[in-house]
């Protein structure tokens, strides 16, 4: 453009000026049937997806074909002879940089309402979706009308495009202009108000409520709150955080952890007791899942210095022997849960001899002789908070000792089984009765029962609902013991991956190399393909490295 108006106002050549307007989806369509030698009805579709990606712009026309061309989106077949195309595929190409332009340069000329929502929905970030809109529309609270049919205007004017119930920015260019062009202090009053009236309906909605925290953390930012707002938002992200680590959603969860962390009072731990209680227990049990020990010793000094009564020490005591263990002092680790076990009643001889072990499996090879998943099915839930207890610090204990004190190991198993059978079914009784039925195939001649009990708990970890925890939990003795020695290596390498994953999203790195590693090494015995299994232990070893 620079070059021609040189010339023109140079006077040395004379041409003639051609203005293009905009191409109407019909004028498109007519364009692609002569180019593609195709009848019209063949590219109506079509065209109406290249007009809504160039807003009829020739230039942007002509590129966006070039593009998915390129992209072989667009493309000759010999087979059919002719050219062919989906547009579900042509539909998910991201607009061009230009045409997000063209676009944020009409945002002042579109109507008020249209602005407004926009707006909403650009403090969302690069999408929302239709339930969020419609508890946004609640009494409408936020804008006088409904935003629904505001939504749809976007879409015709190519600001959005929806997928399913999500609409999106058709180009992070559209959505960062149309934020950047608020006000701060406007940016920071719409964050609180959307996640206010959010919080208001989320209700036990974990993604509703997240979004609502989200949305009021925007807020703070950079904002004094007042003493009345501090504890609140405090407890809201203490909430958040639980929700994010039941999604296995670790750095999210630190993320709110901390918001809620800095807004404590200086007197917290006397003031705001139980708030402090969570967010400091939460924000141990993160950095051991990160693998932060100094954050997680940190954490501990606290909790330890400050808990009021002996069932609030409980969590930080088995945090505790998770340090422990992670620092691989398994001895102290076990004679810390052995000293809370002591204080909840359960008692153990403190020379442990291989006759002892040998009676306590003859007594409990004789209960689960004919155990079974539907007997299991039938005990009682466990209620009994003191024995619920004992078999979380019972089941950290078992995976103790079997890295420092195996002879300890059908003692433990052997006291949860029966705890299961007098006060009723947890998810520990689960590791008790894997743990059980390892005992007995390590210990006794018992190896078929030993097997059977293991499968009997495999069983109940599939429908358990905390089941990626319990695989995790019980790799070692389930996977890596008593399937490995009964079960061909086959279909023992094939469910490793499945493992890793699911250690994966219990927070249990340790479980997840494990599984990794047991996956390569698998696969090289049972003669798996040699370059795709290279691959598989350098990825392994990679991990390694970045997690440890």
């Amino acid at each position: 453009i620079e070059t021609m108006n040189f010339i023109e106002q140079s006077e040395s050549a004379k041409f003639t000026k051609l203005d293009i307007g905009e191409l109407a989806q019909s004028d498109i369509g007519k364009f692609l049937s002569a180019t593609l030698c195709l009848p019209l009805r063949y590219t109506q579709k079509m065209a109406g997806l290249v007009h809504s990606k160039t807003r009829g712009n020739p230039f942007f026309v002509i590129q966006f074909l070039k593009t998915i061309i390129q992209n072989r989106m667009l493309q000759f077949s010999v087979n059919s002879r002719r050219w062919t195309w989906d547009c579900d595929i042509i539909d998910m190409q991201m607009i061009s940089d230009g045409v997000a332009e063209l676009l944020t340069t009409r945002f002042n000329q579109l109507p008020l309402h249209l602005m407004q929502t926009v707006i909403i929905a650009s403090c969302f970030g690069s999408q929302v979706d239709d339930p969020t809109i419609d508890l946004l529309n609640i009494g409408q609270q936020l804008l006088p009308f409904n935003m629904q049919d505001a939504l749809q205007l976007a879409i015709k004017e190519g600001i959005l495009e929806k997928a399913g119930p999500i609409y999106q920015f058709t180009h992070d260019l559209i959505q960062q202009t149309i934020y950047e062009s608020i006000p701060t202090s406007e940016r920071k009053i719409l964050h609180k108000t959307a996640g206010t009236i959010l919080l208001r309906s989320a209700a036990n909605n974990s993604t509703i409520h997240l979004l609502a925290v989200d949305q009021i953390n925007f807020y703070c930012k950079d904002v004094i709150l007042s003493p009345e707002e501090r504890p609140q938002v405090a407890s809201i992200n203490a909430t958040a955080a639980k929700f994010a680590i039941a999604a296995s959603s670790f750095e999210q969860a630190r993320s709110y952890i901390d918001a809620g962390m800095r807004l404590l009072g200086t007197n917290h731990w006397e003031e705001q007791y139980s708030l402090s209680l969570q967010l400091y227990e939460m924000s141990a049990s993160i950095s051991c899942i990160n693998g932060d020990i100094g954050a997680m010793s940190s954490c501990l000094h606290q909790l330890i210095a400050n808990v009021k009564s002996f069932e609030d020490s409980l969590t930080s005591s088995s945090l505790l022997a998770k340090l422990l263990a992670a620092s691989s002092k398994y001895d102290e680790a076990i004679s810390n849960c052995l000293s809370i076990l002591s204080a909840l009643g359960e008692e153990f001889p403190q020379d442990i001899s291989l006759p002892i072990v040998l009676n306590e499996l003859s007594v409990i090879q004789t209960t689960l002789a004919n155990i079974s998943v539907d007997q299991v099915k039938l005990l009682p839930p466990m209620t009994d908070k003191s024995k619920l207890n004992a078999m979380k610090f019972l089941s950290m204990l078992c995976s103790y000792s079997i890295q420092s004190k195996p002879i300890l190991l059908p003692i433990l198993s052997c006291r949860m089984v029966r705890t299961t059978i007098e006060h009723g079914f947890c998810d520990d009784s689960i590791v008790g009765l894997v743990t059980a039925g390892y005992s007995l195939f390590s210990f006794t001649d018992g190896k078929e029962l030993g097997y059977r009990v293991g499968k009997v708990g495999e069983s109940l970890i599939e429908e358990s609902p905390n089941r990626h925890a319990l695989r995790s939990r019980l790799c070692i003795e389930l996977d890596s013991t008593l399937k490995a020695l009964v079960e061909p290596a086959q279909s023992v390498v094939a469910i490793l991956p499945d493992r890793y994953n699911s250690a994966m999203l219990a927070g249990d790195m340790g479980s997840a190399m494990l599984s990794l590693l047991s996956h390569c090494i698998g696969s090289l015995h049972i003669g798996s393909e040699l370059i795709s299994l290279s691959k598989s232990f350098v990825s392994c070893i990679k991990q390694s490295v970045r997690l440890f």
